[in-house]
């Protein structure tokens, strides 16, 4: 395999599932050279992909992190903790990913300048003291001279499916920012809701007992609807029902 097939395996060991249009953002910028790359991972047994609505989502195979991770060891490189491992909302996550990166290409701008896992970005929050939260990534954009350093978090709202037990209140998710003795390391906090009932809820409750750091919600729905998230598509609590861009956010 060359190099360019290397670095698929490894974006998709990363990032979890993948659609091919994504694949094509991220790494080639040329569907048939996508669907060619992918194709031969996937004879090889290294990807597979999941079609359950005719958009095919590749994943890593147990074989194609088993390999790549030998591969790192080789190299003298040290292998990503919970390589191959799914996340927890882990399509829209890739879905915010890839808008961003998408919106850094097109010249007007925008740079997504990082990106950290949510194993990584906990990790890199215990250096600062901050626990008992559960972002999903972070991540630094810049755009028009603004930074803005942002945790992603992501708020299914529902109801454990074997017990039923209602799903904790919004707020429950950002209540160890509040414990950040030495400050939380980040210029916003993002939430991304399945429900706008539950953007509400969180705006109120944020009211009553706020945290040290603006945060700003969107739902699933808003999402997916906008080029990526850096776009209008952010509502800042405490603030007015305005939806502002992602660099204007801290700005609130």
């Amino acid at each position: 395999m060359g190099e360019r097939h290397w670095s698929l395996l490894a974006l998709l060991a990363e990032h979890g599932a993948l659609h091919t249009g994504q694949v094509v953002t991220l790494l080639f910028g040329s569907r048939p050279a996508a669907v060619r790359h992918l194709g031969v991972l996937a004879r090889a047994g290294l990807v597979y992909d999941d079609d359950p609505s005719h958009l095919a989502y590749y994943e890593a195979s147990t074989d194609g992190v088993a390999v790549l991770e030998e591969r790192l060891l080789r190299s003298g490189h040290a292998v990503p903790a919970v390589l191959g491992q799914p996340v927890a909302g882990q399509m829209l996550i890739n879905e915010f990913f890839t808008g961003l990166a998408a919106e850094a290409r097109t010249g007007q701008g925008g740079c997504l300048y990082r990106w950290r896992r949510a194993v990584d970005t906990a990790a890199w929050l215990r250096g600062y003291g901050v626990s008992r939260v559960r972002p999903r990534a972070y991540g630094v954009w810049i755009e028009a001279g603004v930074v803005v350093r942002f945790l992603l978090h992501v708020d299914h709202g529902e109801p454990k499916p074997l017990s039923g037990t209602p799903a904790p209140p919004p707020s429950q998710g950002l209540a160890g920012y509040r414990l950040a003795a030495r400050g939380v390391p980040a210029s916003a906090v993002l939430v991304v809701h399945a429900r706008a009932e539950r953007e509400a809820d969180l705006h109120r409750e944020l009211t009553d007992a706020p945290v040290p750091v603006p945060v700003a919600t969107c739902t699933v729905d808003r999402l997916y609807a906008a080029p990526s998230a850096a776009n209008a598509i952010w509502n800042v609590a405490g603030a007015d029902d305005t939806l502002v861009r992602l660099i204007d956010v801290p700005r609130q």
